[in-house]
């Protein structure tokens, strides 16, 4: 057995090299309760501090396509009660909430939901840009259908496999949530890593419990990146940064890709639906909804790939949306208010506020996350623009 260190205190000297660069004694420190949930608060105040302080990169080649896959564990590990009332409740809350934020911020992209539980891998939902069918679809999960071990491998393998025939032009993307700290698998992991690499797919990894090796390699060997949360304004914050459209290679392949910019229109005749072919309850004369301008296929909804010609629909408001990432508004400098009202609200200022660095709008922190994280303009800019002319 290791002798202790001379200063008392310090632990056993083999506990060094496991703790270097973890720092965990300045980051979570007992309150007189023993409780560290006031070092957590302070954890989380501060990233979100420094993500509000932070400039996203711009003029970079980002990937606003996006087909993302949701490998979600579903096993028995998701009925602990680590967090109240159920790590699955606390799961499905966030993700409900990362659906909204990532179909406002990607309106044409597409997310598809694969469960994996009992060592096997289902999809749940293909890809779609229906947020209301994933969502409904993530509300009918319940801790009665949490079964036996989760297996990272058979997960990672069936998002590969709907994911690889899509052009270079897309960004590719597999976001794990999971909560098991093991992975049971039938052969060699690290064969399907370098696959997935082979072909351009990025890999992000949100654990619900602890950081695993496997995990952190699949991250590191595909671009991507793996985060532990500590609670579910934490787990809020980590999927919030999952919305945004990553960086991609500029030495992939550039293309222009065919839209068509179809009208939502009344349709007068009875045809069938390419959204739900199979249901015969959707034939019907009246309502609303869209025609495919090349092959005037009908829809309920748009963006979609056309089924019949595979011409990708979209409206104009749509495809500006998406743009809008290529020139993130940049982040506010924080300023000490004693006094004042926030420019945008109306609301009294607090202590610590935020200032456009262009025109010196003062606003205050919700809506500076208001600004930066949905709408990506600043409504003081436009008036001092108007003013100097």
């Amino acid at each position: 057995m290791n002798r202790m260190d001379e200063e008392e205190g310090s632990g056993y000297t083999w506990e060094s090299a496991y703790a270097e660069g973890l720092n965990i004694g300045s980051v979570l420190e007992e309150d007189d309760k023993g409780s560290v949930e006031k070092s957590i608060a302070k954890a989380i105040f501060e990233a979100k501090r420094n993500r509000r302080l932070t400039d996203r990169p711009s003029d970079v080649r980002l990937g606003i396509m996006r087909y993302v896959f949701l490998v979600f564990d579903f096993s028995k590990t998701m009925t602990e009660k680590a967090m109240l009332p159920t790590r699955l409740n606390v799961a499905i809350q966030v993700l409900d909430g990362y659906i909204s934020k990532f179909f406002e911020q990607n309106p044409i992209s597409q997310l598809g939901i694969i469960l994996v539980k009992d060592r096997k891998a289902e999809k749940f939902v293909s890809l779609t840009g229906n947020q209301r069918l994933l969502k409904e679809a993530l509300a009918s999960l319940t801790e009665t259908g949490c079964e036996g071990e989760f297996s990272l491998q058979n997960g990672l393998k069936l998002a590969y496999n709907n994911l690889k025939n899509f052009p270079s032009h897309c960004s590719k993307e597999i976001l794990v949530v999971a909560s098991s700290i093991s992975t049971c698998d039938p052969s060699d992991i690290l064969e399907l890593f370098e696959a997935i690499k082979r072909d351009n797919i990025k890999c992000f990894v949100v654990h619900m419990t602890g950081e695993m090796y496997v995990c952190k390699k699949l991250c590191a060997m595909t671009g991507g990146k793996h985060d532990v949360i500590l609670d579910q304004g934490h787990f809020d914050m980590i999927m919030t940064d999952h919305v945004h459209p990553p960086q991609v290679n500029k030495e992939l392949d550039s293309n222009l890709v065919r839209m068509g910019f179809p009208s939502h229109i009344v349709i007068d005749k009875a045809m069938f639906c390419a959204c739900h072919k199979g249901q015969m309850a959707d034939v019907r004369a009246g309502g609303r909804g869209y025609r495919c301008p090349q092959c005037r296929a009908r829809y309920c909804q748009i963006p979609i790939e056309c089924k019949v010609c595979k011409l990708i629909l979209v409206s104009a408001p749509q495809l500006a949306r998406a743009s809008q990432h290529f020139r993130p508004l940049p982040a506010f400098a924080e300023v000490d208010t004693s006094e004042g009202k926030c420019f945008t609200c109306s609301r009294d200022l607090d202590a610590r506020s935020f200032s456009c660095k262009r025109c010196a709008t003062v606003v205050c922190v919700d809506c500076d996350i208001l600004l930066h994280e949905s709408m990506g303009i600043c409504p003081g800019c436009p008036l001092t623009v108007a003013h100097d002319d």
